[in-house]
């Protein structure tokens, strides 16, 4: 027997790649200690592991046998700092109320003296699967920042309100300065020329700057641009939006997005959504006060 341990720990020393959780699952450096045909100290000599690691062996060995080499896991079964259950409980409560982004629901969390990161949000409620998942891959596109001036350019946009009073449909008009993010919207009855006409005019009365040029989508309230032109009796002249036209007398330049980008009009379109999620799903509305500011 101690011959082949002698054997077995030279050809042992040409192997130190040797996987460690082969070694650990055969018995043969452990049986010869065991059986008191060779010391501890020779075996820590003859093979490439401490002294300390054959004792730990040879306790798990007394204790479980061949099963008590195996390899565990070192992973803590617990954490220290580990976020609580009740605050997660509340974490995923507001994801689902609110949902919102992790920031977001840190700076919630915030107003009831729960401080948490909100990258341990993020993870939390990636876990619980509340992410949102799209189904196509979106297309990166390289755009060019150029940086703006104050009234250089102002997008402009119309939003369905959500909910009808007396059955009556309502709209709100949106305008929203690129540089400073200025911001100015009223509701309306109709989505009419002339109350584009009438938006038009108060955000330039309204704004403490001079407005240089307006960026809108597509719709035939703004723009006859795919509607009119092809139906004009003279293509090479056609006949002006009166948005258009209001625009010309008022020296403001009027830029159309590209048809089913509305990326391109994102400043306007985030503010719809922050609207949407933080004021007309928060409110229920009785009532609707003609020409009032918000």
């Amino acid at each position: 027997m101690y011959a082949y341990f002698l054997h077995f720990s030279a050809n042992l020393r040409g192997y130190e790649n040797y996987a460690y959780k082969h070694i650990r699952r055969t018995p043969s450096l452990i049986r010869p200690i065991l059986e008191k045909d060779i010391s501890i100290k020779s075996v820590a000599k003859a093979c490439p592991f401490p002294k300390r690691t054959l004792k730990r062996w040879l306790s798990s060995y007394r204790k479980d046998c061949v099963d008590g080499l195996k390899p565990m896991p070192t992973r803590p079964k617990t954490q220290l700092r580990e976020t609580s259950i009740r605050i997660k409980e509340r974490i995923i409560e507001l994801r689902k109320q609110e949902k919102c982004c992790a920031k977001k629901l840190a700076w919630k969390l915030e107003k009831e003296n729960i401080c948490v990161h909100y990258q341990t949000i993020q993870k939390i409620i990636r876990r619980e699967g509340l992410t949102r998942r799209y189904r196509t891959r979106r297309i990166q596109y390289k755009h060019i920042k150029v940086p703006l001036g104050i009234g250089k350019l102002v997008e402009i946009n119309i939003k369905h309100v959500p909910q009808k009073l007396d059955g009556r449909r309502f709209y709100q008009f949106t305008a929203i300065d690129c540089a400073t993010r200025w911001k100015y919207l009223k509701v309306y009855h109709d989505i009419g020329n002339g109350s584009e006409m009438k938006f038009l005019k108060e955000v330039v009365t309204m704004a403490s700057f001079k407005i240089q040029a307006v960026k809108t989508d597509n719709g035939s309230c703004l723009t006859n641009r795919h509607t009119g032109y092809n139906k004009s009796s003279y293509p090479l002249n056609p006949r002006l939006h009166a948005f258009d036209l209001l625009c010309v007398k008022m020296g403001i330049e009027h830029y159309l997005i590209d048809p089913g980008k509305p990326a391109q009009n994102g400043k306007v379109e985030r503010s719809h959504r922050t609207d949407q999620e933080s004021f007309y799903n928060q409110l229920e509305f009785k009532s609707y006060v003609v020409d009032y500011f918000f």
